[in-house]
């Protein structure tokens, strides 16, 4: 593709792009220099150039239309789809100018003033609708009138004289229908979602009813745009990058450059560092039995370890069910997880038992028996009690109005390690006699 830009063949240059995927070409572009770059957008059209853009990320979009004189922004932004247009503009330096110059401005700003977690502002106008009782023949020339200006043409989706939706109508069962015939004859009913609803209800709603695109209405009911399969991709997308972020304490996995990454990491690893110093306190105040029965200082990381990883097992399995706004079956779940854990405590608490008595007799350790029952009530308790910080943390804190993906596994790790250094190093005072 270079070659054909540096011999600056418009021609060439757009029968080679007829071949390609608009991903592709976005991918592509990341390789030519800012020269090449410059003359290759030169030799498009706006409509050429919205294509491409809207395979790429917002901010990179923005920074792409930025370079160009405000009427081909303009023409730009009006080619695109309205989600992929309200996503770019807001990334854009004269973004406030370019808004009420645009044919769509009403339609721009509404999406714009919904919260991120809504609907709203994630609903595309690229659809056909029909009114009811429309002539079989009429809705078919309508169809295929407009059929080259949207993305999504499997379903037609169909509203009143008052715009209000429905149902649908699959185009297959459209073009099979011979006239006389109407709209009303193969309309099919359909789940919807409000604009101000929850996103990620509504992705789960599509996947539910495996649905590609949702009708979005308003309040009166009013079809006012869809929800369609990739932007539902793009944002389950989003939000498991996000979920992750918080799972690990991580600020965010896309800033660019070691020092700001740096920089963003910091106060994460300070606050767990902070998090971690009642550990040392903990483990100060039991310091006499420590030196009196050194071999507990042997299996203290296994102690820490188990209670940690069981705990992190529940927490994913709540934040999944969470995610779909289920307390009650979170809660009921999370039976299970307690019992599971107690019964996996007990398990690993008497292997455990066993091989401390066996290295406890090995070293002549004074009380080897006593010893291998701190080891097991240890981490038997240790390990029940894991799941149980797992499965309550996270209702609290949604119960707060916090995303409970906040109870991330180090933070929960670092509770259940100052649990588990009170709950061993108190059974070891209590069976070894040390006072």
């Amino acid at each position: 593709m270079k070659s054909i830009i540096k011999r600056k063949d418009q021609k060439l240059l757009l029968q080679h792009l007829e071949k390609m995927h608009p991903y592709d070409i976005a991918e592509e572009v990341k390789g030519l220099s800012e020269e090449e770059k410059d003359l290759f957008y030169s030799l498009l059209s706006e409509e050429e150039i919205a294509r491409i853009i809207a395979f790429m990320e917002p901010e990179e979009a923005a920074d792409v239309i930025d370079d160009f004189d405000f009427e081909r922004q303009k023409n730009i932004m009006d080619t695109l789809e309205l989600d992929d247009a309200a996503d770019i503009i807001v990334h854009m330096d004269n973004e406030e100018e370019l808004i009420h110059a645009l044919e769509n401005e009403e339609h721009i700003s509404k999406v714009l003033d919904y919260d991120d977690q809504e609907v709203g502002a994630h609903m595309s106008d690229s659809f056909i609708s029909l009114n009811l009782g429309m002539d079989i023949k009429a809705a078919t020339k309508k169809v295929i009138k407009e059929a080259g200006e949207v993305s999504i043409n499997n379903h037609i989706f169909i509203v009143d004289e008052e715009k209000k939706f429905k149902g649908i109508v699959e185009l297959r069962d459209l073009v099979k229908t011979k006239a006389p015939a109407y709209i009303d004859d193969i309309i099919k009913l359909s789940p919807h979602v409000l604009s101000n609803d929850n996103v990620e209800e509504a992705i789960h709603k599509m996947k539910d009813y495996s649905l590609y695109e949702m009708p979005v209405l308003n309040k009166e009911l009013e079809l006012i745009g869809i929800l369609t399969i990739d932007d539902a991709i793009d944002i389950y997308h989003e939000e498991s990058v996000d979920d992750f972020e918080k799972l690990s304490a991580l600020p965010d996995t896309k800033t660019k450059g070691i020092v700001k990454s740096a920089l963003k990491r910091l106060p994460w690893l300070v606050l767990l560092l902070a998090l971690s110093l009642p550990i040392a306190i903990v483990t100060t105040r039991f310091e006499e039995v420590i030196t009196t029965v050194a071999v507990l200082a042997i299996f203290q990381p296994l102690i820490l370890d188990a209670g940690g990883d069981v705990a992190s097992q529940t927490l994913a399995v709540t934040l999944r069910i969470l995610s779909k706004k289920d307390s009650k079956k979170a809660l009921k779940n999370g039976g299970k997880e307690i019992l599971a854990g107690l019964i996996n405590g007990i398990a690993l608490g008497l292997v455990a038992g066993v091989v401390s008595f066996i290295i406890a007799k090995v070293l002549k350790v004074e009380q080897p028996l006593n010893v291998s029952l701190v080891v097991f009530i240890s981490l038997a308790l240790t390990v029940a009690i894991g799941p149980i910080f797992g499965l309550f943390i996270p209702l609290i804190l949604k119960k707060m109005k916090i995303d409970p993906a906040v109870a991330s596994s180090p933070f929960i790790t670092t509770l259940i390690d100052i649990t588990s250094v009170i709950i061993y190093f108190g059974c070891a005072t209590l069976l070894l006699g040390v006072f």
